[in-house]
């Protein structure tokens, strides 16, 4: 169970992965020995899985965002390692969830044009020869992008 100075730690570190003991010691409230002992903890335990550096996609020449619900051709563990494999390596999925529905993934993907994305759905995706059925929607704009978790639930 995470305690009230935890969670303040865990909450500045999600709006900032760089602070340094110091500035971090200094949001919470406690001394900078206790706090840096706390954040190791946290990591240790896996409260902190890992520190990243959030970048702007448009500066990076990436105009094309879009949700791809992805259907297999069968549930064989042949088939779910090769889809597993291809999300693993593929650096233009940014996030890979399975879900229920008509679908069996959703994927978000990044990419510099429509044309780019086209690219990667008939020529990456669909050759997989795995992958039975695809619906993409393309994200026109997004009002909220964040990482953060709530902690006080």
């Amino acid at each position: 169970m995470l305690d009230s100075f935890e969670k303040l730690i865990l909450k500045v570190l999600q709006r900032d992965g760089r602070a340094n003991t110091q500035a971090l010691s200094d949001a919470v409230g406690l001394s900078p020995s206790p706090c840096w002992r706390r954040v190791k903890r946290l990591e240790e335990e896996g409260y902190i899985t890992r520190y990243a550096a959030i970048l702007d996609g448009k500066k990076l020449g990436l105009h094309a965002f879009a949700h791809i619900q992805v259907s297999l051709v069968d549930h064989d563990v042949a088939s779910i390692d090769t889809f597993q494999a291809f999300v693993d390596k593929n650096d233009q999925v940014l996030e890979c969830s399975s879900i229920t529905g008509d679908f069996d993934y959703i994927l978000k993907v990044a990419a510099k044009d429509p044309e780019s994305l086209e690219q990667f759905i008939m020529h990456s995706l669909l050759r997989l020869k795995v992958v039975q059925t695809t619906t993409t929607t393309f994200i026109l704009r997004q009002m909220k992008v964040s990482g953060a978790l709530p902690v006080d639930l």
